[in-house]
């Protein structure tokens, strides 16, 4: 039976671009409460080596050399456009399983084999041109991260 897995890439980040469009091709990284530590990070922050859940007091000296953008992270907002998404995702499949915030398993039992990458391509479109976020995906025969 195949099974997608949607991953929305940077999830955090994405949806602060969402909102800030300035903030694309960025360095950017989403701190915790408190502004603690990274949350999350854009592909150009992790090209510099920052690692998840590094203390912010340890990447400053790094920020300011590459201009790394620093938000506070918004849960509300991260919430409501996780719901958006799994919104989407739902009418794509009759059986659709919420794995975290960014990440949901779509039954695609019935679908031909062949059309899965195409059908991939239009999922992956529609939450661009519906949330304006990146979500990647991949088909497979089981849910491996999943019980």
């Amino acid at each position: 039976m195949p099974i997608a897995l949607v991953d929305c890439n940077n999830f955090y980040v994405s949806c602060e671009r969402v909102f800030n469009p300035q903030l694309e091709d960025k360095p950017v990284v989403v701190l915790s409460n408190n502004d603690g530590c990274a949350v999350a990070r854009s592909n150009e922050v992790k090209a510099l080596g920052v690692k998840m859940a590094e203390p912010w007091f340890k990447m400053e000296k790094l920020a300011k050399q590459h201009g790394i953008i620093a938000l506070s992270s918004n849960y509300t907002l991260y919430g409501d456009l996780s719901a958006r998404v799994m919104s989407i995702l739902s009418t794509f499949s009759p059986k659709q399983e919420i794995y975290s915030i960014d990440e949901c398993f779509l039954d695609l039992a019935g679908f031909d084999p062949k059309s899965l990458i195409g059908y991939g391509q239009t999922i992956r479109k529609t939450i661009r041109q519906q949330v304006g976020k990146q979500a990647h995906g991949g088909n497979g025969l089981g849910q491996s991260t999943h019980g």
